[in-house]
């Protein structure tokens, strides 16, 4: 545009507009909202192919409006809102968003505010990313998940503040789910899973959350990482019609008389001293087709962005106290001034480890 005059205006025409650009680290820079006002307004294409906005909380306007870009016919939509207080009120979206017929994927991040009309109408989204987002009430998500008929995707991040106790997949289209809940000590969250196109699945989270599932016989691949989990036969035999099983880290209770009759490769992750081996002798007795077996234990852990939270805290001394065979703990700290990173490095250092060889590194 500065060559020519004539190329001055030739972007307000482009079909993809991503406002996050990344340096030479790979660190992203962030664009300020007149900034993306201003260029969105005076943007003429009638439809776009890619919207990615990505703000800062201090930055983000109260009246944060993308409604009326959404309604611009946006194929592909990524909404990102970075340092976010938790005491900070969620941002709402526009309700047209829950009714966009050109929409095939969205994804929010932050503290969203999911609060869906009824019912809602996606007829063309397939790809659905929440990360973060909190929910109007407990039936918020049903009515979302249930207003797109062609969804295939559903990737699902949550934690401590997030408001939904029972977390209810239900989509007759959706083939792949990737579901990690971070909420550390909360054992009332419950996960119910009816997806009878589902082939792959992924659930990551820590220690006794409940499971439900009941209609997956098409499932492929599973892999369930999650600490302290007791996985009853009921559970197991919901996997059993997979090709590819990676369980752990879990204290395997019980593989029973469940057949795994088309199960070709099996990575399990245990803790040392739980008693692990007869269970798995009875699966490899189930196993007819088994080709590849692979069990490992906790040897290495780590944590990028460790805040130091009551809730963080808590998770990383049951690691430590309850993984026995662990050699190295890699820690990487969110910036801090000097003085506090040097208490923060001697009171986690001071926690309790089981394992007397366990080393643990401190990084930026």
């Amino acid at each position: 545009m500065f060559l020519s005059k004539r190329w001055r205006f030739v972007w307000t025409m482009l079909p993809k507009l991503d406002y996050t650009k990344s340096n030479r680290r790979g660190y992203r820079k962030i664009c300020g909202w007149d900034f993306i006002d201003k260029s969105l307004q005076l943007h003429k294409a009638p439809s776009l192919e890619l919207l990615s906005i990505q703000i800062n909380h201090q930055k983000c306007p109260v009246d944060f409006d993308i409604g009326k870009w959404v309604d611009r016919c946006v194929r592909e939509l990524i909404l990102r809102i970075n340092f976010i207080p938790t005491t900070a009120n969620p941002t709402s979206l526009p309700k047209s968003l829950y009714s966009s017929k050109a929409l095939v994927k969205l994804s929010l991040s932050g503290r969203f505010l999911v609060d869906v009309p009824s019912p809602a109408c996606l007829p063309s989204l397939k790809s659905l990313v929440l990360k973060f987002v909190v929910y109007k009430d407990q039936d918020s998500h049903v009515k979302l998940l249930s207003g797109c008929p062609v969804l295939r995707y559903l990737y699902v991040l949550r934690d401590n503040h997030c408001n939904v106790t029972r977390f209810s997949v239900k989509v007759p289209s959706l083939e792949k789910l990737e579901y990690v809940d971070r909420s550390f000590f909360h054992n009332d969250k419950r996960l119910v899973i009816d997806c009878p196109r589902l082939n792959y699945l992924y659930n990551s989270g820590s220690f006794r959350d409940g499971f439900l599932i009941k209609n997956m016989p098409r499932l492929d691949v599973a892999k369930v990482l999650r600490y302290g989990y007791h996985p009853n036969e009921e559970f197991l035999t919901s996997l059993s019609s997979v090709r590819f099983l990676v369980l752990g880290p879990i204290k395997v209770a019980v593989f029973s008389a469940i057949n795994f009759s088309r199960l070709i490769n099996f990575t399990l992750r245990i803790h040392c001293l739980d008693n692990w081996l007869e269970p798995l002798m009875l699966l490899l007795h189930k196993a007819p087709k088994l080709k590849a077996l692979k069990i490992t234990s906790v040897e290495d852990f780590r944590w990028k962005g460790f805040g130091g939270r009551r809730a963080e805290k808590k998770f990383l001394a049951y690691i430590l106290a309850n993984s026995n065979c662990l050699k190295t703990v890699r820690i990487s700290l969110r910036p801090y001034k000097a003085d506090e990173v040097k208490k923060k490095i001697m009171e986690l250092e001071s926690m309790y480890r089981v394992s007397t060889s366990a080393q643990v590194q401190f990084y930026a």
